[in-house]
Order: structure tokens, then sequence, then C-alpha cells
């Protein structure tokens, strides 16, 4: 897989997140709705990281 077992936990982890956030499997989901998660994450967050964001965004393969 070329990745570390810590990257797949977090990917895992945050496509879990996403499923659970819209009740759906990530597939079923559009572009639109991806982008208005991640502007949620972003609004929820008291300091939001733009490091932890750039991570996100790219464990997913959101983008």
């Amino acid at each position: 897989m070329g990745r570390s077992k810590r990257t797949f936990d977090n990917y895992s982890r945050h496509v879990a997140a996403l499923a659970l956030h819209f009740g759906k499997v990530p597939t079923e989901l559009d572009p639109e709705d991806i982008k208005d998660y991640l502007f949620e994450l972003q609004k929820r967050s008291k300091t939001p990281s733009q490091s932890y964001f750039k991570h996100t965004v790219t464990d997913c393969g959101f983008c």
C-alpha cells in the first residue's frame, strides 16, 4: 500500500467521521457535500490549524 499504519488509521478515522456525519457511505456523496463538510470542520474548530486541515483533506483523499 505504500503508507504507514498510522496514515491508514488516520485515513480510516476521517472517512468514518464523514460517513457518520452524513449517515451514508462516502461514495454516495457529491463534491459539494464534501466541501460543506470540510468547511463545517474548519468552522467548528476553536483554532483551526491549517496544517490539521490540510492533513484531513489529504489523508482522506477528498481532493
